[in-house]
């Protein structure tokens, strides 16, 4: 009796591909309900990433922030090796002789920072308040100053974003009409002592005198990272170069007026 042979010829796969549960059309689009299945997809990762995204922005501007203002720091030390170990003035007030590219602490260690003078401007867009290391870029986000969105044609023309302790000259308080200073040499405790921070938009101006709030609920200091202004952070050089950040509710500890 014969053995039965199989069939050496290979199967073949179905030509009916099934899509869905039905056959595959080539030339079927996507349904209403599958192209709205795939939106909601992207819709659901897009609300996954773009929070992460921000947040990851928000760190990289915190970090450049903190960078200028440690760049900031070694200057103003560098400043110091050369003047006889006096600091230099915050901002000091000469009257009519007043100019921003001669009464403030960034025309003096601009030097340290980069070849060319400090030039003020006439604006945010073209000033060195706004270049360099004294540009923060949240700060170049906020109001010009307090709820004006643009210059509102009184104070300082410019979007400022550091300043340095208000304690430093030597007549203060409360006299602001002399450039004196004190020397680095006098701080007690450089390591708990203001030097350089963000400054509020509330302030807009290149000398600190308070941590906190001020009687008309302002602050000086700009707590922008982070969170919020103010409930957010701000980054502080101390007067041993160290930089860090700090909230309005953790200011104890640091000083203010060190020539007590």
């Amino acid at each position: 009796m014969q053995q039965s042979r199989q069939s050496s010829r290979p199967q073949t796969l179905s030509r009916h591909r099934r899509c869905f549960g039905r056959p595959c059309d080539p030339a079927r689009g996507f349904t209403l309900i599958e192209l709205l299945v795939v939106i909601a997809i992207i819709a659901i990762l897009a609300g996954l990433l773009l929070p992460a995204l921000s947040r990851a922005k928000q760190q990289a501007q915190t970090t450049l922030c903190r960078s200028n203002v440690k760049q900031q720091s070694l200057a103003t030390f560098l400043y110091v090796d050369d003047n006889n170990d006096q600091l230099p003035f915050a901002w000091w007030y000469n009257a009519a002789n007043d100019d921003a590219n001669k009464n403030n602490y960034q025309t003096l260690i601009v030097a340290y920072i980069k070849s060319s003078v400090f030039q003020a401007g006439t604006a945010t867009t073209n000033s060195d308040f706004a270049r360099n290391v004294f540009r923060c870029p949240t700060r170049q986000l906020e109001n010009h100053w307090r709820q004006f969105r643009n210059y509102p044609g009184t104070g300082n023309p410019w979007k400022i974003s550091y300043a340095m302790n208000q304690y430093v000259l030597s007549s203060f308080p409360p006299s602001v009409t002399s450039p004196r200073t004190a020397k680095l040499t006098s701080v007690a405790r450089p390591a708990d002592t203001f030097q350089i921070a963000d400054v509020s938009k509330d302030l807009n101006h290149p000398a600190i005198i308070i941590l906190g709030k001020e009687a008309d609920g302002s602050y000086d200091v700009g707590y922008r990272h982070g969170s919020k202004y103010p409930q957010g952070k701000a980054n502080l050089s101390s007067m041993d170069g160290h930089a860090t950040a700090f909230s309005a509710l953790q200011t104890n500890g640091i000083i203010m007026e060190f020539k007590k």
